[in-house]
C-alpha cells in the first residue's frame, strides 16, 4: 500500500500564502504612511473645492491600511501554522501497509479549499474511504449520529466533538468535488477510527451512521462495507487519487 501525503504541495501553498501576506502588509503599511503624511502635510486647504474629497481620502487610508496589516498578520500566522502532515494518519497508514497491497493508496492530511480538511482517505478499486482518526481515550457510546462519553462519576454526557458529523461532512464535500469533475455516482464511504484499543478506548454503538472501529480491527470491521466489493475501474480510481492528492 502507498502511504502518501501532499507535503510538497502544502509547503508550496504555505509559501504562496506567506508571500501574499507580505504583499498585503506592505500595501497596508504604505496606506498608513500615506494617510499620516497627508494629515501632516496638507495638499488642500478648507474652502478648496477638492478639500472634502481629499480629507475623505486621507481619513479612509488609515482604517483601510490598518485593516490590511491586521489581515496580513492573520494570513501569515495561518501560513506558518499550516500542518503539512498528520502523524496519527501516518501511523495508521503504516499499520495498514502491512495488510494491503500496492493497489491501495492511503492519502493523509488532505487540505483543499473545495474539500476542507480530511485526516486520511483510502482509495482503491473498492471506492473512496474517508477517515476521521482519533487517539482519544475513554468510554464512548455512539447512537446514530450522536456521541456520549461516560464521565468519572459514571454519568453519560453529550460530546461537543462529533467525529461522525465531521467525516460525513467531508464525504459530502468530496462527493461534490468529484461531481464537479464529472465523476458522478462514486462509491464514497466513511469511518471513525480509534487508535487506542480497549480498555483505553471503549466504544459501544447502536445503528451508527458510519462504522466506528479500532485500528487493530480496521479490515475485519469494514469487510462487509468498504472491502466487500470492487466498484471502480483503474481509470476512475486514478482520477480520484489525483483529485485528493493535489
Amino acid at each position: 500500500m502507498q502511504n502518501v501525503a501532499p507535503t510538497r504541495r502544502l509547503n508550496r501553498r504555505s509559501r504562496d500564502v506567506l508571500l501574499a501576506a507580505a504583499v498585503l502588509f506592505l500595501l497596508g503599511a504604505a496606506l498608513l504612511v500615506a494617510g499620516m503624511g497627508l494629515h501632516i502635510v496638507n495638499l488642500a486647504v478648507p474652502g478648496n473645492s477638492a478639500f472634502a474629497i481629499y480629507d475623505l481620502a486621507r481619513k479612509g487610508m488609515l482604517p483601510v491600511g490598518a485593516a490590511l496589516c491586521i489581515f496580513a498578520m492573520l494570513l501569515a500566522l495561518r501560513a506558518v501554522s499550516w500542518r503539512t502532515d498528520n502523524a496519527l494518519a501516518w501511523e495508521l497508514g503504516e499499520r495498514l501497509a502491512t495488510q494491503l497491497d500496492r493497489h491501495f493508496v492511503f492519502i493523509r492530511n488532505i487540505s483543499q479549499r473545495s474539500i476542507g480538511y480530511v485526516d486520511a482517505a483510502l482509495v482503491s478499486r473498492h471506492g473512496v474511504l474517508l477517515l476521521r482518526i482519533t487517539r482519544r481515550r475513554g468510554e464512548y457510546f455512539n447512537n446514530g449520529g450522536s456521541w456520549l462519553r461516560r464521565g468519572r462519576a459514571g454519568k453519560w454526557r453529550a460530546l461537543r466533538w462529533n467525529p461522525t458529523r465531521e467525516v460525513v461532512a467531508s464525504a459530502l464535500r468530496v462527493e461534490a468535488a468529484l461531481q464537479e469533475r464529472g465523476l458522478v455516482d462514486m462509491p464514497i464511504f466513511a469511518a471513525v477510527v480509534f487508535m487506542h484499543e480497549e480498555p483505553a478506548a471503549q466504544i459501544r454503538t447502536q445503528k451508527p451512521v458510519v462504522p466506528v472501529v479500532h485500528a487493530s480491527a480496521f479490515m475485519p470491521d469494514l469487510r462487509n462495507s468498504y472491502f466487500a466489493a470492487r466498484r471502480l475501474d483503474a481509470r476512475s480510481t486514478q482520477q480520484v487519487i489525483d483529485l485528493l492528492y493535489r
